[in-house]
């Protein structure tokens, strides 16, 4: 009996360490099979092979991890992190329990009594440690949404992995060695201080990303400005230049008029005044609905946007009817994904005869709706597909754009993605709740 309650919590608490620190939730069927294989695992080969067995978990944990996740490398980091971090804090957890149990550390293993209690009270500190620890890595640190880089990532993914099997190789060679409660206590200090340079490097390692990313949309937001203020320097122009014109056409018109010379009238209208009429394009109208946008930032990427697509022939309408204050939302996180929105929708655009794209943004009590919709040809994959990594119409190693936002969005639980299809319209929906914050 003391076996099996030793084995159940055993495995229950590396359950917890794999999935409580993953970037996104498990269907019940799949963390019931990482349940089962690591209790399975644990309680036929420990017997045997002592904690040379943990191997064998580890490893299948690893591949569970890899085949059962979407942003694989990501969820591997967290999940070896939460394995060190719970075989860090056993070695100190059980140095704990024997100060205040007064049990020898040499006779702790034999005592059917305190395995027992640790092993219950061991699991639920691991329960509770890993989802404040999940918590705060991915709603408070939001790594999912900086590291992004599949290459700092698999140099992340092997230092912890070796670091691990470098943790597990000591723990159960030790086993077969006898070390005495010295060496093991030594050791547990060594892996300890190796897991606080581990969370220490980490941590550096997040913070650098989150200043080079956060750069890089400083920079994409600077770059938008300029045009938008560029945009705005040749508005200004073509209106000085029709303000100064626009005496001279009335004196010649006036003249026209007054020997009834309709014919020369006509010609001078349509040679003349329509060329100077069409300095104020269309695009110009249309750009003039952005003045709704009160965010300088959203306003500046918005008219690069269109400002490129109407460059490129591309018919755009631009819905702003209200003004927009509350974004509801963090105004980069918002620029990312409309840009991408609105990246995806120009290419689709392209390829089609009408050339169209629709961009609408309004209030329904409150809660703040945007909705881009263009012509696009007919899907060769699923809308859920297209979210995947690496899944893209637009060739090979081009999938990352909706599936960023799918990332992005995870962190907001106010938000509301649709994504339609009916031909020859593919729509994006985002709705963002109005939390009251």
């Amino acid at each position: 009996m003391t076996y099996f309650i030793y084995t159940f919590t055993g495995a229950l608490s590396v359950y917890f360490f794999c999935i409580h620190l993953l970037p996104n939730k498990l269907t019940i069927i799949k963390r019931l099979t990482i349940f089962l294989f690591t209790f399975g695992t644990a309680y036929l080969f420990n017997r045997i092979y002592g904690q040379a067995s943990t191997f064998i978990t580890f490893l299948g944990l690893t591949l569970l991890t890899y085949f059962f996740t979407d942003d694989r490398y990501l969820s591997l980091c967290c999940y070896l992190f939460g394995y060190l971090h719970g075989i860090s804090s056993s070695y100190l957890f059980m140095w704990i329990m024997a100060f205040f149990l007064k049990i020898d550390m040499n006779d702790f293993s034999t005592n059917s009594k305190s395995i027992m209690l640790f092993a219950c009270i061991y699991c639920l500190y691991c329960a509770g440690t890993t989802k404040l620890i999940g918590w705060y890595l991915h709603k408070k640190l939001k790594l999912s949404q900086y590291l992004t880089n599949r290459h700092l990532l698999k140099a992340i993914f092997i230092d912890l992995l070796l670091l691990m099997l470098f943790y597990i190789f000591n723990f159960s060679y030790g086993e077969r060695l006898g070390y005495n409660y010295g060496v093991i206590a030594l050791n547990g200090l060594i892996f300890i201080f190796l897991f606080i340079i581990t969370v220490f490097l980490m941590y550096s390692v997040y913070k650098i990303t989150m200043s080079e990313q956060s750069y890089k949309h400083r920079m994409a937001q600077f770059e938008n400005l300029r045009t938008y203020t560029e945009r705005l320097e040749n508005s200004y122009g073509v209106m000085r230049k029709f303000k100064h014109d626009y005496m001279n056409i009335l004196i010649t018109m006036s003249g026209f008029m007054k020997e009834n010379d309709m014919e020369s009238l006509k010609e001078y209208y349509g040679e003349r005044i329509l060329p100077i009429s069409r300095a104020f394009t269309e695009s110009d109208t249309k750009l003039g609905n952005l003045s709704n946008i009160k965010n300088t930032a959203l306003k500046s990427l918005l008219s690069s946007k269109f400002v490129y697509m109407m460059e490129l022939g591309i018919k755009t309408e631009i819905e702003l009817t209200e003004p927009i204050n509350d974004l509801n939302m963090d105004c980069l996180d918002l620029s990312r994904i409309i840009g991408i929105f609105l990246d995806n929708a120009m290419e689709a655009a392209m390829e089609t005869e009408a050339k169209k794209v629709h961009f609408c943004m309004f209030y329904k009590e409150m809660d703040l709706y945007l909705i881009v919709q263009n012509t696009a040809l007919p899907l060769t994959h699923t809308i859920s597909e297209l979210r995947s990594h690496d899944i893209s119409t637009k060739g090979a190693n081009r999938g990352i754009g909706l599936f960023n936002v799918d990332v992005i969005l995870k962190n907001y639980e106010n938000a509301i993605w649709n994504t339609t299809y009916e031909e020859p319209f593919f729509t994006q929906e985002l709705i963002l709740i109005h939390t009251g914050t």
